[in-house]
């Protein structure tokens, strides 16, 4: 069976249970983050959403940067302070080691009683091809192992629970390789594998 962790979102309407994808398209769509990010280019949800494979509050946002810019960076920055007021953001325009232009806004907000991180970069259209590649490729794989998925989510949430998943410990990418090349799916087995200086 696959794992949905369900929440309690307290609003007009009393008190409602939502699962963590539930939680997700709120953001998304009621409350205007993909048609606000129209405005600025064409938006592409990548990562465990796209994947069907979330084990967090995390949303993981590419958008076309043809058309961005500083100026319209700061006035997506006040959208997000209206709409989501968040704990905490950080925005910036940056050259990669591709030595390409690219933007990065990054906020977490409370979405009813539980706090979200959402991440948005603005990349050229072949960069999120690749990533949009790499996610479907994630997928097909794990249709191949009809368990795989459950596993993952459980793995990754397991990492969160001994505070070893980040970007300076264990990511998603160690996890899909674990489980999906290797079939490895116990979390003692994965860190006896995967050793960390």
């Amino acid at each position: 069976m696959d794992e949905k962790r369900r929440t309690v979102k307290k609003g007009k309407s009393g008190d409602e249970d939502m699962t963590t994808e539930e939680q997700a398209k709120r953001i998304l769509y009621d409350c205007g983050l993909l048609e606000e990010l129209s405005k600025y280019g064409t938006p592409h949800i990548i990562g465990s959403y796209r994947m069907d494979m979330m084990a967090w509050n995390d949303l993981d946002i590419d958008i076309e940067n043809e058309n961005m810019s500083l100026d319209k960076l700061y006035r997506l920055s006040q959208f997000i302070m209206d709409q989501f007021h968040p704990t905490w953001y950080e925005a910036k325009e940056e050259i990669n080691s591709e030595n390409k232009t690219v933007w990065f806004q990054g906020f977490e907000a409370y979405i009813g009683s539980e706090l979200w991180n959402v991440d948005l970069w603005f990349f050229d259209k072949a960069t999120i091809k690749t990533a949009e590649e790499y996610c479907d490729r994630i997928v097909r794989r794990g249709q191949e192992l009809p368990e795989s998925k459950e596993q993952i989510v459980r793995l990754k949430r397991e990492l969160m629970a001994r505070k070893l998943y980040s970007f300076e410990q264990y990511t998603s990418i160690d996890v899909y390789d674990a489980v999906l090349n290797k079939h490895l799916t116990d979390v003692e087995e994965f860190l006896a594998n995967y050793k960390r200086d």
